[in-house]
């Protein structure tokens, strides 16, 4: 299973899976981002800022780089660290 690392404070992060990405996306609040999963859930990611499109890409372009394979995992910094990690089903 291919998966990217979320950069949070104190050298910790988060892992989400790189597999079966549907979409990437700002939250509908315009502050997370969202990864949309085709088994119908979501992993919104929080941090201590508001993220933007630029955060977006680089999340994007992580899980392009990790979609289908496995190995070392890219670290993402995003523009502010990561709070936290939630998966809920697509509602």
């Amino acid at each position: 299973m291919g998966h990217i690392k979320l950069a949070k404070a104190n050298g910790e992060f988060d892992i989400v899976s790189a597999d079966n990405v549907g979409h990437v996306k700002e939250s509908a609040a315009g502050d997370d981002v969202e990864i949309a999963y085709t088994s119908g859930y979501k992993a919104t990611i929080a941090g201590a800022g508001a993220y933007d499109q630029d955060d977006v890409f680089a999340v994007t372009k992580a899980l392009d780089i990790m979609g289908g394979s496995s190995g070392v995992a890219p670290l993402v910094t995003l523009s502010s660290l990561v709070t936290g990690v939630t998966v809920a089903a697509i509602s």
